[in-house]
């Protein structure tokens, strides 16, 4: 089966401006390494915390570096306010984005009516494809399942950052679902997810691509917690430091670099399996 890998990019900073030279080493890493896809200004990239030229620069970079090698480019919408969600999805289209991911409204939540409403706005003003965002831990709630079934001529696809194997199962009948949670991907394809859109694989596309194929990695799952060790994307930054493929593992206030005992940790890794890491 040939499942897809989407590598949701992390952002690279130096003195608090992006790195593009950094951006460009991992865009090239992802290229070079077999990723399918890759996703640009999601929460990996610290989606929020980046203001609209920021946006364009990310989008417009991964597009023009991967236009000549079928590699499509997804841009994260994380907007809860509607017409804001829609002027953003309106703005990462023109910047040459493939497809969409939305992020459920969060903070002030939504109705199934009003998510419902919120995805058609989006859907009505763009001509690319959305991918539906399931994510309990950052929204507070899970996607409505009958507001799914409304939507299932609407979109095609889903990632699902969940736990519920019930969800997962239930959108795989009507949805492609794609694994947001790269500690459960193997669950998740065992229930019927066609790919992932990951964090790990900015670190370690093939290992993650071996995993997609149907391996049992132990590698890959310590590599997983590793990165969920604190708020993503604070881990995989310092993994992508310690890689050499970003100059420093800066963060955007309010994220703060990897604490002590996450560097302590990744450092053990990487002592031990860091030369089995692509």
């Amino acid at each position: 089966m040939n499942r897809k890998l989407v590598t949701a990019l992390a952002t690279p900073y130096a003195n608090g401006r992006i790195d593009l030279n950094g951006y460009v080493k991992l865009l090239n890493y992802q290229i070079k390494n077999g990723a399918d896809a890759l996703l640009a200004v999601g929460t990996t990239a610290e989606g929020q915390l980046l203001n609209s030229c920021e946006k364009k620069l990310l989008i417009r970079a991964a597009k023009k570096l991967t236009e000549n090698k079928k590699i499509p480019i997804y841009a994260g919408i994380e907007e809860f306010c509607t017409a804001k969600a829609v002027k953003e999805a309106v703005r990462a289209q023109e910047y040459g984005a493939d497809a969409l991911l939305i992020a459920p409204p969060t903070f002030c939540k939504c109705t199934a009516v009003g998510y419902v409403k919120h995805i058609e706005s989006i859907l009505d003003a763009v001509s690319v494809p959305l991918i539906l965002y399931n994510v309990p831990s950052r929204a507070g709630y899970e996607l409505d399942l009958a507001a799914l079934t409304e939507l299932k001529n609407k979109a095609a696809y889903i990632k699902d950052a969940g736990a519920n194997a019930v969800f997962t199962k239930t959108a795989a009948k009507n949805y492609t679902v794609f694994c947001g949670n790269d500690e459960l991907l193997s669950e998740q394809l065992s229930y019927g997810a066609k790919g992932v859109i990951s964090v790990v694989s900015n670190a370690a596309p093939k290992l993650t691509k071996r995993v997609l194929s149907g391996e049992k990695d132990d590698i890959f799952v310590k590599l997983a917690k590793l990165s969920m060790r604190e708020v993503n994307p604070i881990a995989i930054k310092y993994i992508l430091y310690k890689k050499g493929l970003f100059k420093s593992c800066e963060m955007r206030l309010p994220l703060t670099k990897a604490n002590a005992e996450t560097i302590k940790a990744v450092d053990g890794f990487f002592e031990e399996y860091g030369a089995e890491i692509e």
